[in-house]
């Protein structure tokens, strides 16, 4: 059965784009179905630590606070269960190290965790942009925090595996940046991940042949989205059973 219509009226996102990549019966029952998702530990994580960083980067949380309200809110915000009791207590202890000894370059703040409406491959979009800031030569960045142990550009001749899954994320900040430039008209001049459980940062120029690649992609899968009429399930028991938050409401979990 075909959803072009209700497709076409929708309003896209990279993780809209993303999750269809991962698996179109997950997208299917999010987006078609518009089952509500039940967040695993991964994803509550994750949102703990970024209400954190928003709260002291706008002020409502000094640094000397930091950890104390995360160790409270990682019992209280946290209420799935991590993969393994190790796995529990690295993600613990590794948010703890991280806020105890956090540093932001001291840039000017432009934006934090701001809700963007923007068009993007001819197609409304939304994003949420975790921080955009200008440095003291009036250089603007896109930061995106990220749970995920991302790595640095090898620069190797051949891309590593770990390139490529670079790219892979920089798209979402591809994207963020066309709303950028809809709202200031200039283009960032660098892209950001700061990655917290490893306290890595991972800077890259923007480069707008790259944003072009970009749009080539989203326009060629929001074009497969709409034609499609095969919602196959993408089976792989570490996503199913970890990531995806409509698993417990998918009839394929009894296969893994």
């Amino acid at each position: 059965m075909r959803y072009d219509l209700t497709i076409e009226a929708m309003e896209w996102s990279y993780s809209r784009l993303s999750a269809f990549e991962d698996c179109p019966y997950l997208w299917f029952q999010r987006y078609i179905c518009e089952i509500p998702g039940q967040s695993k530990f991964f994803a509550q994580y994750g949102s703990l630590m970024h209400s954190i960083l928003q709260q002291y980067l706008t002020g409502a949380l000094r640094k000397d606070e930091l950890v104390s309200y995360f160790l409270s809110h990682f019992v209280t915000d946290i209420s799935d269960k991590a993969p393994s009791r190790k796995l529990h207590m690295n993600y613990l202890e590794q948010g703890r190290q991280y806020l105890k000894t956090l540093s932001f370059p001291a840039w000017k703040v432009i934006k934090v965790e701001d809700k963007m409406m923007f068009q993007f491959a001819g197609h409304p979009f939304i994003g949420f942009l975790d921080l955009l800031s200008e440095d003291e030569h009036g250089k603007l960045y896109i930061t995106d925090h990220k749970s995920r142990a991302l790595k640095p550009r090898s620069n190797r001749k051949k891309p590593t595996l770990g390139d490529i899954e670079l790219d892979k994320y920089l798209r979402q900040l591809y994207i963020y940046a066309s709303a950028v430039y809809q709202m200031y008209g200039r283009y960032p001049d660098y892209l950001e991940f700061n990655c917290f459980r490893t306290g890595t940062w991972i800077c890259e120029p923007f480069k707008e042949e790259r944003l072009d690649e970009v749009e080539v992609w989203a326009t060629k899968l929001i074009d497969e989205i709409t034609a499609t009429n095969d919602w196959h399930a993408n089976l792989d028991f570490w996503f199913c059973k970890q990531l995806c938050d409509v698993a417990t409401e998918c009839e394929y979990e009894e296969f893994l």
